[in-house]
C-alpha cells in the first residue's frame, strides 16, 4: 500500500470520526454550566436552578407571612413526575423544605405527608403511652402534635423534539402551596428549563 492511500485512508477516517462525534449537550437559558448536562433527564443544576427559583418566588410573594407571630407550617405533599424518566422528586422537596428552614419563615412537619409521615416517630412515641416499660411523664402526649397550615405540592412535566440528529426536552417544573384550611391555591409558579444536544452519527 502506497503512502498516498494511506494518507487518504487516514484522512477519510478522521474526517468520518469528526463527523460522527456529537456535540456536548448544552442547557438553555440557565445560568453556569456545571457538571453533566443530558438532554433527557434532570440534571444537578436543573434541581438546583428549580429549587432556588421556586423558593425565591414563594418567599417574595408574602403568602408565608403571618401576623399571630408564629410561623407557618409547611406540610410536603406530592411532586408528581410526568417525565419519561425516573426521576427522585425528593431532591427538589428537600431543597425547598431546606430553604423554607433558612428563611425563618416557615417551618415543616415530617409527622405528616403526601406519601405517608417522613418520619415515623412522632406517632410511635404516642404508642408508648400504652408501654408500662417507660416513665410515662416523660412520653409524648397525644393532642400535642401541631398540624400544618399549607401543603406544598407540584408536578414535572416534560416535552421532547427531534430534528435531524438535534434533540431538545422542556421540563416545566410546576409548584403550588395550598391553605389547608380553605383548600384553596395561595401560591403558584413555573419554573423553564429546555436543554438541546446534537447526537453522534454512531452510538457509543
Amino acid at each position: 500500500m502506497n503512502k498516498k492511500l494511506i494518507s487518504l485512508l487516514a484522512a477519510t477516517s478522521t474526517a468520518f470520526f469528526l463527523t460522527a462525534c456529537g456535540t456536548s449537550p448544552t442547557r438553555i437559558d440557565a445560568t453556569g454550566n456545571d457538571g453533566l448536562v443530558t438532554v433527557d433527564g434532570v440534571d444537578f443544576k436543573d434541581w438546583q436552578i428549580a429549587a432556588e427559583k421556586g423558593i425565591n418566588s414563594l418567599l417574595e410573594s408574602g403568602v408565608l407571612n403571618r401576623t399571630d407571630g408564629r410561623k407557618t407550617i409547611m406540610m410536603i405533599s406530592t411532586i408528581k413526575n410526568s417525565t419519561t424518566q425516573h426521576i427522585n422528586t425528593r431532591i427538589l422537596t428537600d431543597k425547598i423544605r431546606q430553604a423554607l428552614l433558612r428563611s425563618g419563615k416557615a417551618l415543616t412537619t415530617t409527622a405528616v405527608g403526601g406519601n405517608g409521615p417522613d418520619d415515623a416517630a412522632s406517632k410511635q412515641v404516642r404508642r408508648l403511652e400504652e408501654d408500662d416499660m417507660f416513665n410515662q411523664s416523660t412520653v409524648q402526649k397525644r393532642g400535642t402534635a401541631i398540624a400544618p397550615d399549607m401543603s406544598l405540592s407540584g408536578e414535572i412535566v416534560q416535552q421532547t423534539s427531534k430534528q435531524g440528529r438535534m434533540r431538545e426536552s422542556y421540563f416545566f417544573f410546576h409548584m403550588a402551596v395550598t391553605d389547608l384550611a380553605t383548600g384553596l391555591a395561595v401560591w403558584e409558579d413555573n419554573v423553564e428549563i429546555a436543554k438541546q444536544g446534537k447526537q453522534p452519527l454512531m452510538g457509543w
